[in-house]
């Protein structure tokens, strides 16, 4: 029996697992942080299927590791990684579900493989929460838990369009608050210090400073709290301010010019101000060009159509990118076009058409991880290139 029949074998042995995680976890939508169900069944099936299992992983209450594979003389660390975190409202719009069942159908694959011919690389699967809201993957790269891996990698479904794939954009969150004094809005507005003020005139220096940056600049704000009453002078407002941009070292910069607008906005009002940072700051995704070759064999391999990404969104694999190289694909379930995040994806994940694309996913991971095995050249490239951009 040759290596790909064992592989199909191996994938359709636990593909119902598969599909009944997804379910369960597609109907029971868990907010960032809170996958509590998500996470133990997980762990329930990795310790099933006898795979040494760690619980609250790097102290992340819904975190865990499953030792997959286990090679005598591993040729690299394979990390799969899944994802299971809901939206509120509307459940799981971004298709986590899925996300998680093809990670953890590939590894469960994996390691069957492994233990019928003996796989010459070792696999974790790590369960990855909080990717919508403060980023569970950036908690785990300040422990440089990824430095100790060769590649990580992941699927993620969408609509309709596959990438092999993804460039996403650095990413910095900021709660501000304007303070400044109450008064009556009609008697004495003259004793007062319009915190309103100071967070409108914020945001059209923001909106002024949208013509000076760069065409992957993005900026989005949004009020979050200006005052309580119209014959009030408020004493507090408080803006959202996300900022993004293709490249780290230029958001920095970039930040500083948005403070520029807030401390200017402060003076000219009389007011003050705090900043809070919301959640972790996301890196760009490190481009790896040979890896992403690699993915996209695969998807020729198994006449997947595709399309090269554009940037759009952020996730925090960026950050796990520069500690290795890392590639997110993006597999259609369909071929009607859906925004991210809406209902029509969460219903999506939710039906019987989702299941030959979980499968899908877990035999592009197991593919592109036989790949690196066969080829040393490409994997010295891939070193290579990570190498060259983490310098």
């Amino acid at each position: 029996m040759d290596g790909e029949k064992r592989w199909q074998e191996a994938l359709q042995e636990y593909c119902g697992k598969a599909f009944a995680l997804n379910y369960q976890i597609a109907g029971d939508p868990e907010l960032s942080g809170a996958e509590y169900h998500a996470c133990a069944a997980f762990v329930r099936e990795c310790r099933a299927l006898g795979m040494a299992t760690e619980e609250r992983f790097t102290q992340q209450p819904t975190a865990f590791r499953a030792a997959a594979w286990r090679a005598e003389r591993p040729l690299f660390r394979a990390a799969v990684l899944a994802e299971y975190d809901a939206l509120p409202d509307i459940g799981h719009g971004c298709g986590h579900a899925a996300n998680g069942a093809i990670s953890f159908l590939a590894a469960a694959a994996l390691r069957r493989l492994g233990q019928a011919e003996g796989l010459p690389f070792d696999v974790d699967l790590i369960g990855t929460p909080d990717e919508e809201l403060h980023g569970g993957k950036v908690i785990m790269c300040r422990a440089d838990v990824f430095k100790a891996y060769d590649v990580a990698v992941m699927v993620h479904v969408s609509a309709n369009e596959t990438n092999p794939n993804c460039r996403f954009l650095a990413l910095n969150d900021f709660l501000i608050r304007f303070h400044g004094q109450t008064a009556h809005a009609a008697a004495v507005p003259w004793q007062g210090r319009n915190a309103l003020n100071g967070a409108m005139l914020a945001l059209h220096a923001m909106d002024m400073l949208r013509q000076h940056v760069r065409p992957e600049t993005r900026l989005a704000s949004c009020i979050r709290n200006g005052g309580s009453a119209s014959n009030v002078v408020p004493d507090l407002a408080e803006i959202e301010c996300c900022i993004r941009h293709s490249e780290r070292p230029y958001l920095n910069q970039l930040i500083k010019r948005v403070m520029n607008c807030v401390r200017g906005a402060a003076l000219a009002t009389e007011t003050t101000y705090d900043v809070e940072e919301v959640g972790c700051a996301f890196d760009d995704l490190l481009w790896n060009e040979p890896l992403t070759e690699i993915s996209r064999s695969v998807l020729r391999d198994l006449d997947i159509p595709f399309t090269e990404p554009v940037c759009g969104g952020s996730s925090d694999i960026g950050n796990v990118s520069y500690q290795c190289p890392a590639v997110h694909l993006h597999l259609a379930m369909g071929d009607t076009y859906y925004p991210g995040h809406t209902r029509e994806i969460a219903e999506m994940v939710q039906r019987k058409d989702v299941e030959p694309v979980i499968v899908s996913g877990a035999d592009i991971i197991g593919r592109i991880l036989f790949k690196l095995a066969a080829d040393g050249a490409v994997r010295e490239k891939v070193k290579q290139v990570f190498l060259e951009g983490t310098r």
